[in-house]
């Protein structure tokens, strides 16, 4: 029985070393398969973040022409929707100098001439190449990319600061007159928007003046102190419009109405007497009316 021990006990050590081989190359292999054979690549600081849910971006363009030229008092407003601002806001505006309608998809002509679409040279090694005569002179349209968080304020500027400003404004039965310092004109802007992917734009005329002020501001519940310049709104007309992507909300002035909130707001008299146009289109919106709830959607 001893010796038949020893002839068996080298056969299984050596089937227990095979065992254990085996098992260590399953564990290999088991881990192995847990790894991906890809490897990631460093996130590069570089890289443009990602727009938060509730971002609107808006493209605001505001354009230099002559004044009172036809191809921009008359030709481009025959293409213009103008009764998608409601009649008693467009009868404010036109007894203020103002005048505001809303753009498709479909650009018309003049203004897509106006905005240098097609006259923008294709993009080249990276560089800008710019006359030294051109840096004394401003751009015939200016353009500016406008992030904005959902129902919260933001400003375009609409002129320079007028050392002092005399302005007529006109209601219904009342004409009256003020007198402003340091006055500059500006739109608020408010874009709130909607589950089905539209926006509801607002522009509120606005006169900010005199030296800045300190003021309490509440946010988010926190009050801070806030350097400011006076602002006096004109509520009574504010423009809204509701704009899909690519739309377009356009303001402009009437010519014949000196003094009027609206010539002071698109009129200059720098070299030669010009008007401005402004043109804000909604570029992108986070919110998709395909993904939305049914409960969510608007009425």
């Amino acid at each position: 029985m001893p010796a038949a021990v020893e002839e068996i006990a080298p056969l299984v050590r050596q089937q227990s070393a095979c065992v254990c081989r085996g098992a260590c190359l399953l564990a290999l292999l088991a881990i192995a398969g847990c790894v991906s054979p890809v490897q990631t690549k460093p996130r590069s600081p570089l890289v443009r973040p990602q727009l938060s849910p509730d971002t609107i971006v808006l493209d605001v363009f505001i354009v230099r022409c002559p004044l009172a030229v036809p191809e921009v008092n008359e030709q481009l407003w025959s293409e213009i929707d103008e009764q998608h601002i409601p009649a008693e806001i467009r009868r404010r505006l036109a007894l203020n100098g103002f005048r505001a309608g809303k753009v498709g998809n479909q650009i018309p002509v003049v203004l897509s001439q106006l905005l240098e679409l097609n006259e923008r040279p294709p993009p080249g090694d990276g560089t800008n190449k710019v006359e030294l005569g051109q840096l004394a002179t401003e751009p015939r349209v200016q353009r500016r990319h406008m992030p904005l968080r959902n129902a919260m304020r933001g400003e375009i500027v609409a002129s320079e600061v007028y050392p002092e400003l005399s302005v007529l404004i006109c209601r219904p039965g009342d004409l009256s007159g003020q007198t402003y310092c340091q006055a500059q004109a500006v739109f608020g802007v408010l874009g709130v928007a909607r589950a089905d992917g539209l926006v509801k734009l607002e522009l509120t005329p606005e006169l900010h003046h005199d030296s800045p002020r300190q003021r309490w501001v509440g946010d988010q519940g926190v009050l801070r102190l806030e350097s400011c310049r006076p602002r006096t709104a004109f509520d009574e007309m504010t423009i809204a419009a509701t704009l899909a992507p690519g739309e377009m909300l356009i303001v402009g002035c009437l010519p014949g109405k000196p003094g009027s909130l609206g010539h002071h707001f698109f009129t200059t008299c720098k070299d030669q007497p010009q008007q401005k146009l402004l043109v804000v289109r909604l570029a992108q919106t986070q919110h998709d009316g395909l993904f939305a709830p049914p409960d969510e959607t608007p009425r």
